[in-house]
């Protein structure tokens, strides 16, 4: 008698082989056998006929790292499948952490990362100084799903040098040595690795540069060599020029990163898009990957599979913000600031207006040129490969009005929930050319969703549920994948990279992290605003249809797209295969 028998399903076991129909037996937490009868006797059988069966989706690329302490759904994510998810990303990480140092480092998570400051604030609790500690405070509370983490490079700096020295100064030979200990320790406790940043776009709530950005690259080569010296874990950077900021830095940023991965043999994985600063760029970036992996290096580039947007909305962001007449209602609840709106006076006077500067709380509308031609209503169902003839540009003169008026009034549209996309990088004149070569290339990985982060900007921690939607079923301006390919870049292949090997498979012994998918009616729901952060913050979140249960450790935590109310998921420590 076992636990749980999932029979008769199409599975698609995180391997890349192509599907077939089995069952799988569980017990325990794990699987314990894959084939027919693989549990003549269960406790409890789900009758997975005409669904896909896959592993748990791994997200290794999200910024979850405060709100894993106060949202046990860990949501968006756990609503597309996601069955773990990588914190500690981009230099960032909230341990180690002295009780002086947790304001410094929650401003820098926060001021990175679009995170409200009163969120923050009000929603993390600290219990932990050292990265075990931290660790061991991850694990003990209950979630939907697992939560893995790095080692952010700015977080050590902060505690070996102090907060001032660290935003400043190159690091001594004994804060270096410091710093080695303290990675060593968090390895030993469990964590997948080591994660940096050299971009000095990234910012704290002061406008200060990471204080990553501050180190040498011999630090950092230090740093990634306790993973040399131990024979595990990975990487992950922001390199400088990353973003399209400093173009002039990009060839010798994936030198660098190609170097470290040779002098380490560890892999080195990154974010890559397609930059309008540099348009080729990321050509450039997947031949050094190639020759990388060609050499049995594993310089990996992340990609996030379609256009990188913000969503704008009077909720969100939009071009109206800074004018002064909009500025005069922008603290009005939304029930109540949207009939002024609609006031053709008011109306007249914000359209006739020129944008002032950006407030102090809101930097980030004003580095979005919100051109016409690269703006494009969601609809119904959400679609992120729009071509140019949905454009707010095109719409205007289909409807001989003038485009800026035009996207006011779209964005009155559902009482002003409206949501429009923009497209910032990966963009290609409108379709995901770039995106599918970016996804082809065996160097790459799929990552980049960014969940918890950009809290008011993006909504693309859906990422499993649009590949396997978009790209496998529905996309119809090129070619497709095989939703064989696609399972694996969500599953098996991050797992193996990143030292989960317990798991992103359909294989006896494994952790039963298991999906049913209805593929016909797999489809995102469009992105909304929800004011659920601690002390009543803001952010983007989306949901999804066609995911029929969700089981973490053998636990069903989603049924039917509903919540269970079960929490199995505990912290996720770095495992061999």
């Amino acid at each position: 008698m076992i636990d749980l028998l999932i029979r008769g399903g199409t599975l698609v076991d995180g391997s890349g082989d192509p599907p077939y129909t089995s069952d799988v037996g569980i017990d325990g937490g794990r699987i314990v056998a894959v084939g027919e009868r693989a549990g003549a006797q269960a406790r409890r059988i789900v009758d997975a006929d005409g669904a896909l069966v896959t592993p748990g989706f791994l997200d290794i690329h999200t910024h979850y790292d405060a709100q894993v302490h106060w949202d046990p759904l860990v949501s968006p994510s756990s609503e597309h499948g996601v069955t773990t998810v990588v914190v500690g990303n981009c230099g960032l990480g909230l341990a180690p952490a002295r009780p002086a140092d947790r304001a410094t480092l929650t401003a820098l998570l926060g001021g990175v990362e679009d995170i409200p400051q009163r969120s923050l604030e009000a929603g993390l609790t600290w219990s932990w100084d050292a990265y075990p500690s931290y660790l061991a405070a991850i694990d003990a509370m209950p979630r939907s799903v697992d939560v893995a983490a790095l080692v952010g490079h700015a977080a050590l700096r902060v505690y070996a040098m102090g907060s001032e020295r660290a935003y400043r100064d190159p690091a001594q030979p004994d804060e270096v040595a410091a710093m080695r200990r303290l990675l060593a320790e968090a390895m030993d406790a469990g964590a997948l690795g080591f994660s940096t940043s050299r971009s000095r776009l990234d910012r704290d709530f002061e406008g200060r540069p990471t204080p990553s950005s501050c180190a040498d690259d011999g630090e950092t080569q230090a740093l990634a060599a306790v993973l040399a010296e131990r024979g595990e874990g990975l990487v992950e950077l922001a390199f400088r020029g990353s973003a399209g900021d400093e173009p002039e830095c990009f060839g010798r940023e994936l030198a660098f990163m190609h170097a470290l991965a040779a002098s380490t043999r560890r892999p080195v994985t990154f974010g890559l898009a397609q930059l309008d600063a540099i348009p080729d760029g990321w050509r450039e970036a997947h031949a050094i990957a190639g020759a990388a992996r060609a050499a049995g290096l594993e310089l990996r580039p992340q990609t996030l599979g379609r256009m990188q947007s913000v969503l704008v909305g009077f909720e969100a962001v939009h071009p109206f913000a800074h004018r002064p007449s909009y500025r005069s209602l922008a603290a009005l609840p939304l029930a109540e600031r949207i009939p002024r709106l609609r006031d053709p006076a008011i109306r007249a006077r914000i359209l006739g207006e020129r944008s002032g500067p950006p407030s102090a709380d809101d930097p980030f509308s004003s580095l979005f040129g919100f051109e016409p031609e690269r703006i494009f209503p969601l609809g119904d169902v959400p679609d992120y490969e729009p071509g140019p003839e949905q454009s707010l540009a095109a719409l205007a003169r289909s409807r001989s009005v003038p485009p800026m008026p035009l996207l006011y009034d779209l964005l009155l549209e559902d009482e002003g929930r409206n949501l429009l996309l923009y497209p910032v990088a990966n963009y290609h004149g409108g379709d995901h050319a770039v995106a599918h070569a970016m996804l082809a290339h065996p160097a790459s990985l799929v990552g980049l969703g960014d969940g918890g982060a950009h809290s008011g900007l993006i909504c693309d921690a859906g990422l499993p549920t649009f590949l396997l939607s978009h790209w496998v079923r529905d996309r119809v301006r090129g070619p497709r994948f095989a939703v064989e390919w696609i399972v694996h870049r969500l599953t098996g292949e991050p797992a193996a990279l990143f030292g989960l090997g317990d798991r992103g498979r359909l294989r006896p012994g494994l952790r039963a992290d298991v999906n049913i998918l209805d593929p016909a009616a797999l489809a995102l729901e469009r992105p909304r605003i929800a004011y659920d952060l601690p002390a009543g913050a803001r952010r983007l979140v989306q949901g999804a249809r066609g995911h029929r249960a969700t089981f973490v450790a053998g636990v069903e935590t989603r049924s039917e797209g509903i919540d269970t109310g079960a929490r199995p998921g505990r912290l996720a420590r770095r495992v061999r295969a």
